[in-house]
């Protein structure tokens, strides 16, 4: 049964309906919808805020007494404390509640002390955080933060309205004292000489969560606009691949007679043996093909791919890069986007973006990078609105599937637990994490559909050369303490950016230099540069010349001798995943480098002296107990509440970010407690799917070979790292991983046209 609407008017009755679905969806997430009576009420999700100040002081004020000492001062901050803990306990809680006129059940409290110890002895335990759940929906808080030096406490109260947060706020001290009366009249003590409390000012308060019903409405819509309207394709082609073609059968491809008067070709028309002929000719080789004529079935004439004579392979060669430069492949070219692309890169490799912030007042907070990359997607989608031959085309493959996969569960997460994390006042920072892996997958779909094919080999070249410069600068900070990426953005930047500092000299708890080159911490630069590791491998092995397998093994030496540089145990783990990766693939040409690479081994102890010997120290079993260790391993069991709470897609991602929860040093960890198990899957998945998607070119050993191999191991290399550290907290090397299945996703989507020609000409880059 066809459908009434006309073909031409399908695709914006679709869009018209996906718009529906979203705007009912949008209203929905704000709203509570009642079918019997129909009427639509607006739910309650603004949150008020206020706070106050409380002095403490002893019954016989220290201010009037002429003899009081420091020590008297520092007993009653201590007596502060106390009395701030007191203010947040369930018997004190009901005094404030009646005062505030709430119900005690609605009410919770929490005191934070400021404390100079390590963070793993203050984060919370499975059984503190299993408690801060529970206590997650109630409407009303209070908050309670003793001075760490001086006796005075400030207190903060969350309502829903500014009102009853202000009266909260000014409940707390007289709810504490009459706990305090009760407290002193049971035990037959005197209310006299109890501490005394004064409040100097009333409370003032606001709303602390302005455009939350907006926020999460258009997340909601953009959602369910996207979910949709990829529902309605899948239905479509499903449809199509269903509907019975001319041999009767499902899904079979119709055979259309060949133009040219040959034999049967399927719907991409001519055969591809006349692709290489015809690539000769335009070429001007004819000669250089030897057509293999056979019988095919039936008694047609089947003309199978020809064979390239080898000695008219270089003349091929030279031609293709002739043809290369006449089609203004990067970096001789005047198309903007490749240049924009490159520009970015450079940020990422050698500035510290994630430490530079404008010091002018902004709504939103705005870091370098995000200055710069949208001015870079304009263009990308004004090349595409645009059209023509050059205009930008995205051609999916797996790896796409899976970024969007990490995505949709991401933005999925988000618009389940809209609501909750509203209330935790979480939402607002989630957005923020979801806006900022939203940069990183642009910046995938602009290197996948900008980026020519022949133009690949170039700009792993190029990231390499990036790449070298941030490991030079790296080993400088290591041997004379200066980090030059900070101090050369301090001085060539604007004053209207600040940069933060670099603090090259300064050491971590358990006594390791910080070196962190154009990174915000050490093993940001060490996931950085073993994803870079990969590409002067595969030069080292591809490259005939002496020279350049010389240059190639420098390059390794160079960026291993950084990794190491930073003292971390990463700084060797990751470049190990590299080879390990490569034995897998290419155990033979990396047993042949084997007497190179005692050569490199000793570079890296002139280039990085005695860093080898300290991070192998840091791996034997005697040093597995220091802080670092230990407070990974504590994270384990601090995080049950959270994922058994919130199993499938997590507690909503990027949120948990709030200074009340721990510090989770593993992103493995991280995406588990934030987008569940589901969530921790497509991560997974995203990188595999690169490694996947790069096995069968590696497998072939032809011209792709290498690139595929180089975006496989930097795809292993992150996922190492992503067990090491929260990798996706720090920018740069998201960018790096994503930049790299870019690269590879423009490979393997290519279309099959002038493969030849592209191949040698790609083989001839490398091996230059």
């Amino acid at each position: 049964m066809k459908l009434p609407i006309p073909p031409r008017a399908r695709p914006c009755a679709a869009v018209a309906l996906c718009f529906a679905m979203a705007v009912l969806a949008a209203i929905a997430s704000v709203s509570s919808i009642s079918l019997m009576p129909p009427k639509i009420e607006p739910l309650q999700l603004q949150i008020a805020g206020a706070g106050t100040r409380v002095l403490v002081d002893n019954p016989r004020s220290l201010v009037s007494d002429d003899l009081a000492s420091d020590g008297d001062y520092q007993t009653l901050q201590k007596r502060t404390v106390l009395l701030g803990n007191l203010m947040t306990s369930d018997p004190a809680l009901e005094h404030v509640a009646r005062r505030a006129g709430i119900d005690p059940d609605n009410l919770v409290g929490n005191t934070r002390v400021t404390a100079n110890v390590e963070a793993v002895l203050v984060q919370p335990d499975s059984e503190r955080r299993a408690s801060d759940i529970g206590q997650a929906p109630v409407p009303y808080r209070l908050e309670v933060h003793p001075d760490p030096v001086k006796p005075t406490m400030n207190v903060y109260s969350q309502a829903p309205t500014i009102r009853e947060a202000q009266k909260l706020a000014n409940s707390a001290m007289p709810g504490l004292r009459d706990y305090l009366r009760a407290v002193a009249l049971r035990e037959g003590a005197d209310p006299a000489m109890q501490l005394q409390m004064e409040q100097p000012s009333l409370a003032r308060g606001g709303i602390i969560n302005g455009g939350a019903k907006i926020q999460i409405a258009g997340l909601t819509f953009v959602f369910v606009f996207f979910a949709s309207g990829i529902g309605i394709l899948i239905a479509t082609k499903l449809r199509r691949d269903w509907r019975p073609s001319a041999t009767g059968s499902p899904g079979a491809p119709a055979l259309t007679p060949d133009p040219a008067g040959g034999p049967l070709s399927g719907p991409a028309g001519a055969p591809r043996a006349r692709a290489r002929p015809a690539l000769a000719r335009r070429l001007g080789l004819e000669g250089a093909f030897s057509p293999a004529v056979a019988m095919g079935p039936g008694g047609t004439i089947a003309a199978p791919a020809p064979a390239l004579h080898r000695p008219a392979r270089s003349q091929l060669a030279a031609e293709a890069r002739r043809a290369a430069l006449r089609a203004g492949d990067w970096p001789r070219t005047t198309r903007v986007l490749p240049w924009m692309l490159a520009m970015m890169m450079a940020i990422v490799w050698l500035v510290p973006f994630n430490v530079i912030q404008l010091t002018v007042s902004l709504p939103i907070d705005l870091k370098f990078d995000r200055l710069v990359l949208p001015f870079i997607i304009a263009t990308w989608i004004l090349a595409m609105a645009a059209g023509g031959p050059h205009a930008p085309r995205i051609r999916v493959t797996w790896i796409h599937v899976a970024i969007g996969a990490v995505a949709v569960i991401a933005m999925l997460s988000l618009v389940i637990e809209a609501r909750n994390l509203n209330e935790t006042l979480e939402f607002d920072t989630s957005v923020k994490k979801l806006t900022l892996l939203a940069s990183y997958i642009t910046l995938f779909l602009m290197t996948a559909s900008s980026i020519r094919r022949s133009e690949v080999p170039a700009f792993m070249k190029y990231t390499l050369g990036l790449a070298l410069l941030a490991a030079l600068g790296t080993i400088l900070e290591f041997r004379y303490k200066v980090n030059l990426f900070y101090e050369w953005s301090d001085s060539l930047l604007p004053d209207i950016f600040e940069v933060g500092e670099a603090e090259a000299a300064a050491i971590d708890s358990i006594g390791r230099r910080l070196v962190r080159g154009p990174g915000e911490v050490p093993l940001e630069i060490v996931a950085m540069l073993s994803m870079a590791l990969p590409i002067a491998l595969v030069g080292l092995m591809q490259t005939k010349v002496t020279r350049n397998k010389i240059l190639y093994g420098i390059a390794a030496a160079i960026l291993i001798a950084a990794s190491m540089s930073t003292y971390r145990k990463s700084g060797l783990l990751a470049p190990v995943a590299v080879f390990v990766t490569f034995a897998y693939f290419r155990r033979r040409e990396l047993l042949r480098l084997a007497p190179l690479g005692i050569v490199i081994a000793i570079l890296i102890n002139v280039l990085s002296p005695g860093v080898a010997s300290n991070v192998l120290t840091q791996l034997e079993g005697k040093n597995r107990g220091v802080a670092t260790i230990s407070d990974r391993s504590s994270d384990y069991d601090a995080v049950r509440p959270d994922v058994w709470s919130h199993l499938l897609l997590g507690r909503g991602y990027g949120s948990y970010e709030h200074t009340s929860y721990r510090i989770l040093d593993m992103e493995l960890l991280q995406q588990v407690v934030t987008v569940g198990v589901l969530g921790l899957a497509a991560y997974i998945l995203m990188l595999v799917s690169v490694v996947a998607v790069a096995r069968r070119p590696i497998r072939a050993r032809g011209p792709d070979a290498g690139i595929a191999l180089a975006a496989a191991g930097a795809a292993v290399a992150f996922l190492v790292v992503s067990t090491l550290f929260d990798v996706m907290s720090f920018p740069h090397c998201p960018y790096i991983v994503l930049w790299m299945a870019g690269l590879l996703a423009v490979v393997v989507s290519s279309k099959p046209r002038d493969a030849e020609a592209d191949g040698v000409a790609q083989e001839v880059r490398w091996s230059s």
